[in-house]
């Protein structure tokens, strides 16, 4: 360095007259530009007051900290502005509640948990990636306790202290609930209208004890199941208002159910399942199929099938016997439920009697205090008839609820023997083929135990068409018969029309006369029940009890003789889906498509001759229904879609749905449309080694044909 330099600076050391500070040894920290000078954009001294500000006459704004140096994650940050805009959306929708709305609504939500969020913290994450981390074993930890089998009855979801806060908001939500009067008469209508029927996975003493008195060990009752059975209920309703928030319900009820897909507990599972029957009974066949799905599922993650005396369960020992006994009503009323759903859906069961170690069901004790919620008081007068016959009272589910159980090992064999190929037919080196007779050998087999099943029901559940006929209107008696009637149509519709000459058609096991006698008696127990009550509060079994017989009586068709014998059915049967239009959408589109496709196939020309068109055009004019069923089961049979004459009626009568084997009434190229879906398919789902020549000849007219 230059030597004049140095002397420079020595110099102007030197000429320092400053006295020495510690600033001179120890450096002060920088001082970040005010805000006035940022704003301004020009060079900030940083005094405060800086000279800017004071040579510009204003405010100087020190800026404390501008977080350069220290800025928190981005998932930190929108996690933030979630939690703001979760707020505003609170705040909204509770501006826009009436004033008793706000207060409900305040008190069913955690304030608490809103303003802090799941994963709140009071400071910004130092190390984000050290507590996303942890946030997940969380998660997992919580999760871990309700996994697996072993798991199945300790209720650790509900002695879970992380969760006591959420569970004792739920009792309070219960408790305003069950002061609502159109949550009550929800209730009220589902538990007397719609209960037992296929809703037996409910035990209702449990549910409304649970309902009325709700505490944090509850395990029977929840929110989610409460708006569940409220958009059933609510279908049946005469009050407009009450009738017009079954979708309200439905929405809130399935919006929770799936929020909480990490929490199994019965109460969801029941939830889905009660979901399920509103779609499918509503015409959304695939979305209630999954749902079912999903509470199957939901059942085994909780180890519903399993006996708490037989596997090792930690909470064994507190379950008294009627917590066993309601837990096995569970379990058999969700197997009925789900082969009931593959029946009428063509799709295949969930539930194996082999997986299953739970013992049957049994009757348990009445309360004395839920008449309300039962049929015309059915609890009271039948105490009085016990009391009378010196028998102790018990509720009318349990053994009912067997009993279909029984009858369903039957169908369930019989699907696998006629409905599926045996190893014997798929091995190649066999020349057997798939024999339409020895199948329909079978078939009359299979009807000859259901018939036997039935002669041999306890006394109290036997029936004929004179108890059906005083009795036809109580639907706490309904269940089992109407289950049995559409079992016997659905695996028997599919042979009608196909007898074999060896086999004589007026064999009382033949599919038409089992069909037609169906028919018969499932006419006087529907015209009982429309005469006390119309249709309003008619059961899903009773539509698609209709959906087949309408199915059936035009396939059966063949001549002006048989027309005659069956249209006052044919037209008995119409009206009733039209009248059960309003409360289940299923009704509506049914009845809407048949009347469209029949139209559509006689303005085409694709039924028989004129005379027989003009004769049902005249004789369908009246829109009476009639009083009394007109029996016919004979005459020829052997009909295609294209041969029914029937069909030409149907311009001037009221038209009903057809269900999952109805479409062979119909050529293959109406079938195939986007308004079809809602009817499902064959009676079971067929494997793909029966869509083949074998079996186009047995069912040639059918949806699922190879040319399609």
């Amino acid at each position: 360095m230059p030597a004049e330099k140095k002397r420079k600076v020595k110099s102007k050391d030197e000429g320092d007259s400053s006295p020495p500070t510690q600033s001179n040894t120890v450096s002060t920290p920088k001082r970040l530009s005010c805000r006035q000078c940022r704003t301004r954009k020009i060079k900030c001294d940083g005094n405060s007051p800086c000279s800017g500000c004071i040579k510009a006459s204003i405010e100087c704004i020190p800026t404390v900290g501008d977080m350069r140096k220290r800025r928190p994650p981005a998932t930190y940050v929108h996690k933030l502005e979630g939690q703001i805009n979760s707020i505003k959306k609170f705040i909204t929708d509770l501006k826009s509640l009436e004033p008793e709305k706000q207060l409900e609504k305040l008190k069913e939500t955690d304030l608490i948990e809103l303003v802090n969020g799941p994963e709140s913290s009071s400071s910004v994450p130092t190390d984000y990636t050290q507590t996303a981390s942890q946030d997940l074993q969380d998660d997992v930890e919580e999760n871990k306790v309700i996994y697996g089998p072993t798991s199945v009855y300790d209720n650790h979801i509900i002695a879970n202290d992380n969760r006591a806060p959420k569970r004792e908001n739920e009792v309070a939500v219960i408790n305003t609930l069950n002061k609502d009067p159109d949550i009550l008469k929800c209730i009220q209508l589902y538990f007397t209208w719609q209960y037992p029927d296929h809703n037996m996975f409910i035990f209702r003493e449990a549910f409304l004890i649970d309902f009325f008195d709700p505490k944090a060990s509850s395990i029977y009752c929840s929110k989610t199941l409460i708006l569940s059975i409220c958009a059933l209920g609510s279908r049946m309703s005469d009050e407009e208002r009450i009738y017009r928030r079954s979708r309200e319900f439905y929405r809130e009820s399935k919006s929770i159910l799936l929020s909480t897909l990490s929490q199994p507990s019965i109460a969801s599972l029941q939830s889905f399942m009660v979901l399920a029957f509103f779609d499918i009974c509503n015409g959304s066949n695939s979305s209630g199929w999954m749902l079912s799905g999903n509470a199957m599922r939901m059942g085994f993650d909780i180890g519903f099938q399993l006996n708490p005396q037989v596997w090792f369960v930690k909470s064994k020992e507190i379950l008294n016997p009627l917590d066993m006994e309601i837990r096995s009503r569970i379990y058999w009323g969700c197997y009925m439920a789900d082969h009931f759903i593959s029946l009428v859906l063509g799709r295949p069961s969930i539930l194996k009697m082999a997986d299953s170690s739970i013992p049957e069901t049994a009757d348990l004790p009445d309360l004395e205090w839920i008449d309300d919620f039962t049929y015309d008081g059915f609890i009271k007068k039948k105490r009085g008839i016990a009391t009378s016959s010196k028998s102790k009272a018990v509720s009318y589910i349990g053994d009912p609820l067997n009993q279909i159980i029984n009858l369903i090992n039957i169908s369930d064999n019989m699907l696998n023997d006629i409905f599926t190929k045996s190893d014997v037919e798929n091995d190649q080196s066999n020349e057997e083929e798939l024999d339409l007779e020895s199948r329909l050998e079978k078939l009359f087999e299979y009807n000859a135990q259901i018939q036997q099943w039935k002669q041999n029901l306890p006394s109290d559940l036997q029936w004929n068409k004179d108890s059906l006929a005083s009795t036809g209107e109580n639907p706490t008696y309904s269940g089992i018969r109407y289950y049995y009637y559409i079992l016997l149509l659905c695996l028997n519709r599919p042979f009608v029309g196909l007898e074999s000459e060896k086999l004589k058609l007026d064999n009382h096991l033949s599919p038409l006369t089992i069909c037609l006698d169906v028919i018969e008696d499932l006419y006087v127990s529907i015209h009982r029940f429309e005469q006390e009550h119309g249709y309003k509060r008619a059961s899903i079994f009773i539509v698609y009890s209709s959906i087949l017989s309408v199915s059936i009586i035009l396939l059966t068709n063949a001549n002006i003789s048989q027309i005659n014998q069956h249209r006052d059915q044919l037209q008995f049967f119409m009206s009733v889906l039209h009248g059960c239009s309003k409360t289940w959408k299923l009704a509506e589109k049914s009845y809407n498509i048949i009347k469209e496709k029949l139209k559509h196939r006689s303005e085409n020309g694709e039924l028989n001759e004129r005379g027989t068109v003009s004769k049902l055009s005249d004789a369908s004019k009246s829109d009476e229904v009639p009083s009394s069923a007109t029996s016919g089961a004979s005459g020829t049979a052997g009909t295609t879609a294209s041969s029914v004459p029937i069909m030409k009626d149907t311009p001037s009568i009221k038209q009903s749905p057809m269900s999952s084997v109805d479409s062979q009434n119909f050529t293959n190229n109406l079938l195939l449309d986007d308004n079809i879906d809602f009817l499902g398919g064959p009676p079971v789902l067929m494997t793909s080694d029966l869509f083949n020549e074998d079996w186009e000849s047995l069912f040639p007219d059918y949806l699922f044909h190879s040319k399609n």
